[in-house]
């Protein structure tokens, strides 16, 4: 059986990070395969080459902990 994590990317395309332009939410195995998938969302985004996303784990008991800011393009 295949273990994952629930994670969840908002899309930031304005200089306010507290206004994602969209927010995603997906399962995946570990922080490197949510990684891959926030950087597939980031490309797929509409909005300005310039973008990045704030990816977040759910901890299970209702918490986001911060993994990682994932920057467009790199």
């Amino acid at each position: 059986m295949t273990v994952t994590s629930d994670y969840r990317l908002d899309v930031v395309t304005d200089p306010e990070p507290d206004l994602p332009q969209t927010v995603h939410y997906y399962t995946a195995t570990d922080v490197d395969d949510a990684c891959r998938q926030a950087r597939q969302l980031l490309d797929d985004a509409d909005g300005p080459t310039d973008r990045y996303g704030e990816l977040y784990v759910h901890d299970g008991a209702g918490r986001a902990i911060h993994c990682d800011t994932i920057h467009r393009p790199e």
